[in-house]
């Protein structure tokens, strides 16, 4: 059996943590698949850092910095399949086995105005489904069938029996994002600020840069002066 929740929610940092209670088996390797909604990215760098805990195959829009609004719709959504390293144990063990993959929100897109110019909600509601927890066993008996995922990510399951853990009955595998965003009729007036700071801070590095340049050679001529006195 697998449970998840999701840390920091409102933020656009969140954790996903997942607790997985299952018995082993061997020769059998476990793994969870997440489907991410285009607001949700992953950091494969920062990933790259919990290599104790799990190795990671990535697919779909790797663009870290760019908003909802510049991605490319024909890309797809990310998806993310991690292989776990449990803690050993004997094959029909129970293993608790608990998994944090830290997630990014994207920018969204402002929010639509009313006819009053307000905007419609300060907040963009993003519903993220649990990840698949899954084992892949040698070849056997079974009626599971892979999690749907893109097919560089399943290829390496195309001989393996699938056993699928189940989620607690009764509880909805989805947790809910709720991430602020800007309001349309606000764009103007940050683009017109935007431009001023920029302008201002370009020339203020221009004045000390001249006031630099100014300095240097001052120094440089007043050995020259002392010389010819």
């Amino acid at each position: 059996m697998q449970t998840s929740s999701l840390a920091h929610p409102q933020s656009f940092h969140p954790v996903f943590q997942t607790t997985i209670s299952a018995r082993g088996f061997h020769g059998c390797s476990l793994h969870l698949y997440y489907a991410l909604p285009a607001l949700i990215f992953c950091d494969p760098y920062e990933l790259s850092n919990r290599a104790d805990a799990y190795s990671f195959q990535h697919a779909g829009p790797s663009n870290l910095e760019l908003p909802v609004a510049a991605l490319d719709p024909a890309a797809g959504n990310a998806s993310l399949l991690l292989s776990i390293t449990p803690p050993k144990s004997a094959s029909g063990e129970l293993l608790d086995v608990e998994v944090e993959v830290p997630l990014h929100v994207r920018y969204g897109a402002v929010a639509a105005q009313t006819a009053n110019g307000s905007s419609l909600a300060p907040f963009q509601r993003t519903e993220l489904p649990w990840p698949e927890a899954f084992f892949a066993c040698p070849a056997r008996t079974s009626t599971d069938a892979l999690p749907p995922m893109p097919p560089a990510l399943a290829a390496p399951f195309g001989t393996s029996t699938i056993f699928v853990l189940k989620t607690p009955e009764g509880v909805t595998p989805v947790e809910v994002l709720e991430t602020p965003v800007g309001a349309a009729a606000d764009v103007r007036t940050v683009e017109l600020w935007t431009a001023v700071v920029v302008m201002a801070s370009f020339f203020y590095l221009v004045q000390a840069m001249r006031r630099t340049v100014v300095r240097m050679r001052a120094s440089r001529s007043a050995p020259t002066r002392e010389k010819n006195e």
